[in-house]
């Protein structure tokens, strides 16, 4: 699931939907009827889908939970498990290597995540959240690190303060097009045409879908602008309640999406509404 786009439901009624929407993977916590299971998994594979099963950290107690739940992988052709919770009580390293050793004997890709980071594949990254891109853009000035790993970024000037009054669109943007696996669900409450257009911006631009950070280029944070250089792309933020013209790191050429109306291109920098966010193509970097 590294690098695709996931959604946690509570039960695969709704695949066609999500498909529709462009996510690549559905993730669930296992029914207690196997063939409802086995079920699910095929129609969401008729639509395209992957699926990963959701585990209670708690319930991983020894290797034959943990033999179970490879079996579960091979047996009911799942993708993936993400453990949810407080750490589990295994040695981890031999969970990832049953894994590891079941997706090549299955010759494809299988993965393992612990709440927000992949065990399997070792490079796999991290998973975020729209819950954690919105306390990341809460927090204030330099005093605490980052919340999530994959989201490096050159420290904010002191005194720096986000004035967030619902940017809901500018922190998806952010999540979508971030070095990490997005997270997603319900209760994040995203209108269907975000998500169909930031899906579908994946797809046109893979450099946004990868999960390496670049620790060369991380993302900067002023007081109120963010950049994030992706590839040839430039992700831009206003997060304040005043117009910013952003400055960027090459030269802009289009705005390939934007999270609404009003904004504009100049030879060095983009132009932003306030609590907006927009996608931009550039070219002749200043920097490598």
């Amino acid at each position: 699931m590294s690098g695709r786009v996931v959604y946690a439901v509570d039960d695969l009624s709704a695949v066609a939907d999500l498909a529709a929407l462009g996510v690549d993977a559905v993730e669930i916590e296992p029914p207690e009827d196997d063939e409802a299971l086995r079920r699910g998994v095929a129609a969401a594979r008729s639509h395209g889908l992957g699926v990963t099963l959701r585990l209670a950290s708690d319930r991983i107690l020894g290797p034959a939970v943990v033999d179970h739940v490879v079996q579960w992988l091979a047996g009911f052709a799942l993708d993936g498990v993400r453990l949810d919770g407080p750490p589990a009580p295994v040695p981890l390293g031999e969970f990832a290597a049953a894994v590891g050793a079941l997706s090549d004997h299955l010759g494809r890709p299988l993965t393992l995540a612990e709440s927000g980071r992949f065990l399997v594949p070792a490079g796999g990254g991290t998973l975020g959240t729209l819950d954690g891109v919105n306390a990341w853009l809460w927090r204030a000035g330099d005093a605490d690190p980052v919340p999530d790993p994959a989201l490096p970024l050159a420290p904010p000037p002191p005194g720096a303060v986000a004035t967030l009054t619902g940017l809901r669109d500018v922190a998806a943007t952010l999540l979508l097009t971030a070095p990490l696996t997005p997270l997603l669900s319900a209760s994040d409450d995203l209108p269907a045409a975000t998500l169909r257009a930031l899906t579908a911006l994946r797809r046109a631009h893979p450099d946004l879908a990868s999960t390496s950070p670049d620790p060369a280029r991380p993302i900067r944070r002023g007081a109120e602008v963010i950049t994030m250089r992706r590839g040839a792309l430039v992700v831009a933020a206003n997060i304040g309640v005043a117009p910013a013209r952003v400055g960027l790191p090459g030269v802009p050429r289009s705005v390939v999406f934007t999270t609404g109306p009003g904004v504009s291109l100049t030879h060095t920098s983009v132009d932003l509404p306030p609590e907006s966010a927009a996608v931009v193509a550039c070219c002749r970097f200043d920097q490598p």
